[in-house]
């Protein structure tokens, strides 16, 4: 079994997602790099277990995350007829690193994270 860390941004809002009788919250994360002077990005999708508690409403396209688990990849065939290969994660822990806007979180003295969530663990 592979295993794999992510820290990128969220690419679109998470989604909530029937998969075989199975609750999942589907995303996906782009993590960018400059070699030479150029810039590339590589995609990542992640599948997680469940509803994702009370993390699922912060998972918002342009949000910050750590995603840790078990990686799978797959070739496929574009619409143009070309092969590429996706990756995915079917994430054991994701964490959120920051908001896109983070001055729009609430802020409580009672709340340890400032407002935001601190991570979700299905448990792996």
């Amino acid at each position: 079994m592979l295993k794999i860390e992510v820290i990128g941004n969220i690419g679109n809002d998470a989604e909530i997602k029937n998969i075989n009788g199975n609750e999942c919250v589907s995303f996906n994360v782009a993590s960018s790099e400059k070699r030479n002077g150029t810039e590339y990005t590589t995609w990542v999708s992640v599948l997680m277990n469940g509803n994702g508690g009370n993390l699922t409403p912060y998972l918002k396209k342009g949000a910050k995350v750590f995603v840790r688990g078990n990686l799978s990849v797959k070739q496929y065939q574009g619409n143009n007829g070309q092969w590429n290969v996706g990756i995915n994660v079917s994430a054991s822990e994701v964490q959120l690193c920051g908001l896109k806007n983070e001055n729009t979180a609430p802020v409580s003295n009672n709340d340890p994270f400032g407002g935001q969530p601190g991570g979700y663990n299905t448990g792996y």
